[in-house]
C-alpha cells in the first residue's frame, strides 16, 4: 500500500474514532433555553394581551417567568417596540438582566421615555450557551400595552327622584331614590362615588362608556353632597361632577295605632286620623303601656281564635320599602303568635311580625315576608319571656336584599329576601294573621300590646334605637341601714318597696364604721352573702348593677366575687376580685353551662374601698365595667351572647348555682339594679359620696 495511502485512512480512522469519542460529550451539551409561553407574561398585574393593549396609565412593569430545560440559571431580556408620531420607522428598546435561577420571575419597568400610545413587547432567555427564542416566534404575538395619561370628561348625573342643588329639602330618607351616572368618553369602564366624603364606592357600566344606575339612601337628614368621578380603563380618574341635595327629616310612619284607647272602647283610633283599627272579640283596652317609654296604654288579647283588630287599609307595599314596629308583652311562648301583620283574603301574609318556636322548642321573635316562589322568608332572633315588654321592628329592604329584625332597638337577626312578585290589597291586623292559604286565622296573640306603627321606608338603625329605648327602671335599691330578722330569716329591706335581700351565714349590720349613710352589711368570707328574694335581673336585656365595696383586708391574696346572677352552671355576670393577679373583673358567660365561652372585662386593684358598675347594653352590643364612676374596660357582647339567669342576685358571692364559691370578706352596701342603661353622668354620680335616693 502506498505510504500516502495509509497517511490518509490513518487520519481518517483517527479523525472518525476522535469523533466517537465525542459523541457522548455532544450528547450532554447545553440546550437553549425554552421560548417564553404567553400565559407566563404579565403587563402590570394583568395577563399579556396579543390582540387589544392593556391600558396603562404610567410606564408599566412587565413580567415574565424563564426557564431552561437543563436547569441552568437564566437571564432575560425584554425587548419594547413602538412608532413614534410622524414617523414610519418602528423604534426599538431592550434590556437584559443578570441571570437567576431557571423558572425563576423577571421583570423590567419600562423608562418614561417610551412616549405615550400604543407598544407592544416581546422577552426571551439567555443561558451560558446563547439566547432561546423570543416569546413572539412561531406566531405567538407580541404583548401590547396602550399608555394613556388623558383624564376622561367628568361625569353627568341625573335623577328623577331628586332634584340636584335643589333649595327644598326632599323625602328621600330610607327611600332609595335613583341616580345615573354617565359620561361623554367612550373608554371609561368604571364610576367612584361618595356620600358627604365618606367611604367610596365603585359601580362598571357593562361596557365602556354606557351610564349606570344606582341607587342610594342618604345617611342622615340635611345636607347631602353627592360626589362621582369617571375612571377609564388605564385607572385615569376625572375631576369630580358634585351635587348638593337637601334631605328633609325621616318622614313620619304611615300609620300609627297607640292602643291607648280607653277600657271599653270598640275600636284604636289611628294617631292621624286614618282608618281605625276596630277589636273583634278577646280585645280589652286600657292596659299599661311598657313603663319607661312614651307609650301611656296597651291593649290586651286573649288568644282564642280570631282574637284581635282590623284597620282596613293596606299600609305597606311588600314589593318595597317598609318597616313595622309594635311593643309586645306576650303571656304564651309555648307558640307562635302574631303582633301585627299585613294580609288578605286568600293570599299569605305581606308580613307578620311576632314570636316562634324553634324546632328545638325555644321561643323566639320573628319576621316573615313572603317569598317570590312561595313560602315566606323567616329571620328570627332574640328570646321572649312570659310578662316582659320588647320592641320590636322588622324592616323589608328590597334593594339591600334583605329582611331585619330588631328586639329592643338592637339588630336580632338578618335573611336574605326578594322582592314578591306582586302588590298587595291585604289590611293591617294587630294581633293575628291569615294562614298561608289565606282560609283561616293563625297566631292569635296572647297578652298586651302597645304602639303599632307602619312606614313605607326603611327606617335607621338609629332611629330603631330611639324606638326600642326604655328610660332605665330602678328595679331595686338597698341602702342596707337596716335589717329586720323573724324567726326564719334576717333581712335589709328594699327602698322603697320590692325584694328584700335575705342575710345568710354570719352576715350582720354594720352601723359603727358604715361605708355609706347608716349602716352597711359585713361579711366574713366564710359562707356569708346576701341573696334576692326571687329572680332581680333579666339579664338578656339590658341592666345596669351597682355596689359598694370595702375588703377587710388591703390586696387580699384570694378570689372574692361582690356581686352576680347566674343559670344552673354559668353565672350571666359575677363581678369578682382577683388575689393572684390583684385586679377586679367581670365575667359575662355567653351561656348556661360550664364550658360556655365568656366575655371578661378587668379593673384595676387600688382603694380598698370601690364603687362598681356592670352593665349590659343590648343596643350598642357592648358590656361596660365602671370603677368609682369611670369606664375601665368595655367589650362586644351581641344579643345572641346575652340570656336571662333565672336565679336570685347574688350579693357576697357566685356560683350559686352550684352551692356558691368565692364568698367576699369586707363590707357591702348601696346595691341597685335597674332595667335599662344608665347613662356614664349617672354612674358618676353614684360614686360620688351620700345615697342618692332619687337614682
Amino acid at each position: 500500500m502506498p505510504r500516502t495511502t495509509f497517511r490518509l485512512l490513518t487520519v481518517t480512522l483517527v479523525t472518525g474514532m476522535a469523533v466517537a469519542a465525542s459523541l457522548p460529550a455532544s450528547a450532554r451539551s447545553e440546550q437553549r433555553p425554552s421560548r417564553p409561553s404567553l400565559d407566563s407574561l404579565a403587563t402590570e398585574d394583568r395577563p399579556c394581551d396579543v390582540a387589544t393593549p392593556t391600558r396603562v396609565r404610567f410606564s408599566p412593569t412587565l413580567h415574565a417567568q424563564l426557564s431552561d430545560p437543563d436547569g441552568d440559571p437564566v437571564s432575560a431580556q425584554f425587548e419594547v417596540s413602538w412608532t413614534a408620531a410622524g414617523s414610519d420607522a418602528p423604534s426599538r428598546l431592550r434590556l437584559g438582566t443578570t441571570a437567576k435561577a431557571s423558572g425563576s420571575a423577571f421583570s423590567w419597568k419600562v423608562p418614561d421615555t417610551v412616549p405615550e400610545g400604543q407598544v407592544s413587547w416581546r422577552v426571551r432567555a439567555k443561558d451560558a450557551d446563547g439566547y432561546g427564542p423570543w416569546s413572539d416566534s412561531r406566531h405567538q404575538g407580541r404583548c401590547q400595552y396602550l399608555k394613556d395619561v388623558e383624564a376622561p370628561a367628568a361625569p353627568q348625573v341625573t335623577s328623577p327622584d331628586v332634584p340636584l342643588d335643589g333649595d327644598e329639602p326632599v323625602d328621600v330618607m330610607g327611600r332609595y331614590p335613583s341616580f345615573t351616572f354617565a359620561t361623554s368618553s367612550p373608554d371609561v369602564t368604571a364610576y367612584r362615588y361618595s356620600l358627604n366624603g365618606g367611604a367610596t364606592e365603585t359601580v362598571r357600566p357593562e361596557k365602556p362608556g354606557a351610564s349606570v344606575t344606582v341607587r342610594l339612601t342618604p345617611p342622615s337628614p340635611g345636607l347631602l353632597q353627592l360626589e362621582v368621578q369617571a375612571l377609564d380603563e388605564a385607572g385615569n380618574i376625572s375631576a369630580p361632577t358634585r351635587y348638593t341635595i337637601r334631605v328633609a327629616s325621616p318622614a313620619d310612619s304611615v300609620a300609627r295605632w297607640k292602643l291607648d284607647d280607653p277600657a271599653g272602647s270598640l275600636f284604636a283610633g289611628e294617631a292621624s286620623g286614618g282608618q281605625s283599627a276596630w277589636a273583634w272579640h278577646g280585645v280589652t283596652f286600657g292596659a299599661d303601656g311598657p313603663s319607661g317609654t312614651s307609650a301611656t296604654g296597651a291593649v290586651t288579647l286573649d288568644g282564642t281564635y280570631a282574637t284581635g283588630l282590623r284597620a282596613e287599609t293596606t299600609a305597606a307595599d311588600p314589593t318595597g320599602t317598609y318597616s313595622v314596629s309594635a311593643w309586645v308583652r306576650p303571656e304564651d311562648v309555648d307558640r307562635g303568635m302574631t303582633a301585627v301583620s299585613q294580609t288578605g283574603f286568600l293570599a299569605p301574609s305581606d308580613f307578620a311580625l311576632g314570636t316562634t318556636v324553634g324546632e328545638d322548642g325555644r321561643p323566639a321573635f320573628a319576621f316573615s315576608v313572603p317569598a317570590p316562589s312561595g313560602g315566606a322568608t323567616r329571620v328570627t332572633g332574640g328570646t321572649p319571656a312570659p310578662g316582659e315588654w320588647t320592641h320590636l321592628t322588622g324592616v323589608h329592604d328590597p334593594v339591600a336584599g334583605t329582611a331585619r329584625l330588631y328586639v329592643d332597638g338592637a339588630l336580632a337577626a338578618s335573611g336574605a329576601a326578594a322582592v314578591p312578585a306582586a302588590d298587595s290589597h291585604g289590611y293591617v291586623e294587630i294581633g293575628r294573621e291569615l294562614e298561608e292559604d289565606g282560609t283561616h286565622w293563625t297566631g292569635a296573640w296572647h297578652g298586651d300590646l302597645a304602639d303599632v306603627r307602619v312606614w313605607d321606608r326603611v327606617v335607621r338603625s338609629e332611629e330603631i334605637a330611639d324606638l326600642g329605648h326604655r328610660t332605665p327602671q330602678r328595679t331595686g335599691y338597698w341602702a342596707m341601714d337596716t335589717v329586720r330578722t323573724d324567726d326564719s330569716y334576717t333581712d335589709t329591706p328594699g327602698v322603697g318597696g320590692g325584694q328584700s335581700l335575705i342575710l345568710s351565714g354570719d352576715a350582720h349590720l354594720n352601723t359603727t364604721d358604715p361605708l355609706t349613710g347608716e349602716g352597711s352589711i359585713s361579711l366574713d368570707g366564710d359562707g356569708d352573702h346576701l341573696d334576692s328574694d326571687g329572680h332581680q335581673i333579666d339579664t338578656g336585656r339590658s341592666y345596669t348593677v351597682t355596689a359598694q365595696v370595702r375588703l377587710r383586708e388591703w390586696a387580699p391574696e384570694r378570689d372574692m366575687a361582690l356581686l352576680s346572677q347566674g343559670g344552673d352552671e354559668a353565672d350571666a355576670f359575677t363581678l369578682r376580685y382577683r388575689g393572684d393577679d390583684l385586679m377586679w373583673e367581670a365575667v359575662f358567660a355567653h351561656a348556661d353551662s360550664g364550658d360556655a365561652e365568656t366575655t371578661t372585662l378587668t379593673a384595676p386593684f387600688g382603694d380598698d374601698t370601690c364603687t362598681f358598675a356592670v352593665q349590659y347594653d343590648s343596643e350598642a352590643g357592648e358590656v361596660r365595667l365602671f370603677l368609682n364612676g369611670s369606664l375601665t374596660d368595655s367589650a362586644a357582647y351581641s344579643a345572641a351572647d346575652a340570656w336571662d339567669a333565672y336565679r336570685a342576685l347574688q350579693v357576697g358571692r357566685d356560683g350559686a348555682g352550684q352551692g356558691g364559691a368565692h364568698h367576699l370578706d369586707g363590707d357591702v352596701d348601696e346595691v341597685r339594679t335597674y332595667a335599662g342603661v344608665l347613662s356614664a353622668s349617672e354612674i358618676r354620680e353614684l360614686a360620688e359620696p351620700g345615697e342618692h335616693p332619687d337614682l
